[in-house]
C-alpha cells in the first residue's frame, strides 16, 4: 500500500498532547532543521547517483522565514516563479555500499495571524485577466481539473453574483457543507474525482474549492504546510484584488459544522483551536483568516523544477516538503538497489542539530518506506523505535504488524495489529482500522483459523471504506475462505 504518512488529516487531534504551541501572533523566530535520511544503500551500478528535492519554508503572507545552512552543498536551488516556492536539489555520487547518508537545511520562521477583517466586499476590484498570475491560477491542471460538471456546479453555486469575494464565499460554503472527510489514495486524488464522489481529505477539499473558483474566473491555489508537531495540512487561497491572496480553509471549517461531514468531537475541536491559534469556533472564521501555528512549505500544485545546465527536469503534484513526502517521489536512486529508502523529519529546539534524535523522529516514516520496498527486517527495527517513542500511536503499531507479517511472524503480527486497533488515532483512524482488519484476516487465513479470517474480511467489507482496493481485496479473500470452509 502507498504511504499514509505525509498528506495527513487535519484532525490529528489525539497526538496533540505531545506538542507545544511554538508560535503566536507576536512570536519570535523559531529555529528548526529539516533532516532527510537515506538508508539501506546498496550499490548495483558503476556510477551510483542519488537525487533529492525538497521545498524550503516559504516567505509568505503570515510567515517570516530565514534560511540557514544547507548540507551537503546542493547542486542548485530553484524558485518556482509564481508561488515563490524555493526548491533545493541535491545530487550525490559519493555513496558507500551498506552505509547511510543524511541531508538537512536550517531555518528560522515566525507564523503570524492573518486577518481578513479589513476586507470590504464593496471595494473589490476587477482582475487583470491578461496578467501571467491570473492566467496561471485560472487554468485547468492535473489535480485541479475544471470539468464540465465542475463548471456547471460552480455556475449553480454563484448564480447571478458578480463580486469575486462573494462568489468565493458561496463556493466556500458549498464545499464545507457538501464534501465529506475521507482520506483517498493517490490514484483517487484530484478535484474531478473528489468532486464526483463528494469526499476527500484536506488536500481534496482545497482542490475542489480551487477548481470551482477557477471555473468562475477566480484565481485560486493550494497552500501546503507541515505541522510543527508532525504531519501536514493543505488549505487554499483565492486572489481578491486589491487584498491579494486570501486564505480559505474549507476542511478545517467543516470540522465546526454540528453533525457535519468532518468527524470531530467538542474536546478535540477546542484542543485544535488552542494548538493552531484559531480564534473563533465558527466555520466562517476560516474564510479570510489564518491561524499562526503552522509551517508553510510550498505553494500550489504541479511545481515545475528545471535544471537546464544539469539536464534534470521534474514536475511535482505537491511537495510536503520533498523526498518521500512528495508525489511523484522527489528522490531518484540511479545505480542503486530498489531497496534504498529515504524519509525526513522536522526537529525544533535544542535537539535540532542532533542526528540521533532526528533519526528517531524519522524512524516511523523510514520504517514505512522499508515496508514499501519489502525490507521487512529493517522495517521491524525502525517500527520498534517508533513504537517505543510513541506507544499510543496507531500508525507505528500498524507498520510493526506489517513488518512481522512480511517475515511470517504471524502471532507477533496479530498482537501488533490488535495494539494498533486499541491505540489512539486521528482523522485517519477509520482507514488504519480497516487496514488492521484486512491484515488480521490475512494472518488468520495463513494460520488456518478460517472463521476468524472470515469475520475480519466481513468487517472490512461492511466498513464501506475502499482504500487502495481494500474492498475488492477483502471480497476476494472472503470468497477463498468460504470456499475452504465448505
Amino acid at each position: 500500500m502507498r504511504r499514509t504518512y505525509y498528506i495527513v488529516a487535519f484532525i490529528l487531534l489525539t497526538f496533540f498532547g505531545a506538542a507545544a504551541v511554538v508560535q503566536s501572533e507576536e512570536a519570535e523566530m523559531t529555529l528548526g532543521r529539516y533532516w532527510y535520511f537515506v538508508e539501506n544503500i546498496q550499490v548495483t551500478g558503476d556510477s551510483p547517483e542519488l537525487r533529492l528535492w525538497a521545498a524550503l519554508p516559504v516567505e509568505h503572507r503570515g510567515q517570516k522565514v530565514e534560511i540557514g545552512e544547507i548540507y551537503p552543498e546542493p547542486a542548485a536551488v530553484v524558485e518556482e516563479p509564481f508561488g515563490k516556492t524555493k526548491i533545493v536539489f541535491w545530487r550525490q555520487t559519493d555513496l558507500v555500499d551498506g552505509e547511510g547518508i543524511y541531508f538537512y537545511y536550517d531555518f528560522g520562521y515566525a507564523g503570524e495571524l492573518v486577518s481578513g477583517e479589513d476586507i470590504d466586499p464593496e471595494k473589490v476590484e476587477p482582475y487583470d485577466e491578461a496578467s501571467p498570475e491570473y492566467q496561471r491560477y485560472t487554468q485547468s491542471e492535473p489535480w485541479i481539473e475544471i470539468t464540465d460538471a465542475i463548471r456547471a456546479q460552480a455556475r449553480e453555486i454563484v448564480g447571478d453574483e458578480a463580486n469575486s469575494y462573494r462568489k468565493a464565499k458561496k463556493i466556500f460554503d458549498w464545499v464545507v457543507y457538501n464534501i465529506a472527510y475521507l482520506f483517498p489514495d493517490y490514484e483517487s486524488r484530484g478535484a474531478a474525482k473528489s468532486f464526483a464522489r463528494r469526499s476527500g481529505d484536506c488536500g481534496e477539499f482545497s482542490a475542489v474549492f480551487c477548481a470551482l473558483c477557477r471555473a468562475e474566473g477566480i484565481p485560486a491555489r493550494t497552500v501546503i504546510c507541515c505541522w510543527p508537531w508532525g504531519g501536514g495540512h493543505v488549505w487554499a487561497e483565492a486572489l481578491i484584488p486589491p487584498y491579494g491572496w486570501v486564505p480559505v480553509d474549507t476542511s478545517m471549517a467543516a470540522m465546526f459544522i454540528p453533525r457535519g461531514l468532518a468527524p470531530a468531537t467538542e474536546d478535540s475541536i477546542h484542543r485544535f483551536m488552542e494548538i493552531t491559534g484559531i480564534l473563533e469556533e465558527d466555520p466562517e472564521w476560516l474564510f479570510g483568516n489564518l491561524y499562526p501555528n503552522r509551517l508553510i512549505v510550498s505553494i500550489g500544485n504541479n511545481l515545475q523544477v528545471k535544471h537546464l545546465d544539469l539536464g534534470v527536469a521534474k514536475v511535482f503534484r505537491f511537495l510536503q516538503p520533498g523526498g518521500s513526502g512528495a508525489y511523484p517521489l522527489a528522490e531518484e536512486y540511479l545505480g542503486l538497489s530498489d531497496k534504498v529508502v529515504g524519509a525526513g523529519a522536522y526537529v525544533f529546539g535544542e535537539e535540532r542539530d542532533d542526528p540521533a534524535a532526528a533519526r528517531e523522529k524519522a524512524s516511523g516514516a523510514l520504517g514505512y518506506e522499508c515496508l514499501r520496498v519489502g525490507a521487512y527486517e529493517k522495517a521491524e527495527e525502525l517500527a520498534r523505535v517508533a513504537v517505543e517513542a510513541a506507544p499510543g500511536a496507531e500508525d507505528s503499531w500498524l507498520w510493526l504488524g506489517q513488518a512481522y507479517l512480511g517475515q511470517g511472524k504471524l502471532d507477533a503480527a496479530i498482537d501488533a495489529f490488535h495494539e494498533a486497533l486499541d491505540a489512539k488515532g486521528g482523522g485517519l483512524k477509520p482507514i488504519m482500522d480497516v487496514m488492521c482488519h484486512q491484515y488480521l484476516g490475512v494472518c488468520y487465513q495463513k494460520k488456518g483459523d478460517l472463521e476468524a479470517a472470515r469475520d475480519e474480511f466481513l468487517g472490512v467489507m461492511a466498513s464501506g471504506i475502499d482504500y487502495e482496493g481494500s474492498l475488492a481485496f477483502a471480497e476476494e479473500h472472503f470468497d477463498e475462505v468460504m470456499l475452504a470452509l465448505e
